[in-house]
């Protein structure tokens, strides 16, 4: 093989490389069941409250992590970070699904586009877990 080809492998590879990781890098991807930081800006106790429920979620303690969102929200409750978190918390706990609904929903009636709160995997298990589908029409506009 001539030296130009296999420096032209090389390169190619270490493009092939860089682009997968810039890839990766670059994506800011929220991973499943992770608390949100607070916004840039959220008041400095707002702030301060999600932080400290975001360390309490981290380490399994529910109760305080539950107990911080609600500070957050109680000062801001327009945060659809801190209403996304907490429904994730109240997932946790088990057996409060209905209520982690509610603040899944309100997160997302809050940023309706935000894929986080489009797509997370407890707020779509939630919507089919309590969603009745509704019959089909037929030819008629008659649902059976």
């Amino acid at each position: 093989m001539e030296i130009r080809s296999i420096q032209y492998i090389y390169l190619a590879s270490l493009l092939i490389w860089l682009s997968l990781a810039m890839g990766c890098a670059g994506h800011g991807h929220q991973h499943l069941d992770e608390p949100l930081p607070p916004p840039v800006y959220a008041a400095p106790e707002t702030a301060q409250a999600m932080k400290e429920g975001n360390r309490y979620f981290k380490e399994g303690w529910w109760t305080g992590a539950e107990k911080q969102y609600r500070i957050a929200i109680q000062a801001f409750p327009s945060m659809a970070e801190a209403q996304y978190n907490l429904g994730l918390t109240l997932n946790k706990q088990g057996g409060r699904y209905q209520e982690s609904r509610v603040y899944f929903k309100n997160a997302l009636k809050l940023e309706p586009r935000n894929p986080v709160y489009r797509n997370a995997p407890p707020f779509r298990r939630y919507e089919n877990a309590t969603t009745k589908p509704e019959p089909e029409p037929d030819s008629d506009g008659h649902g059976h």
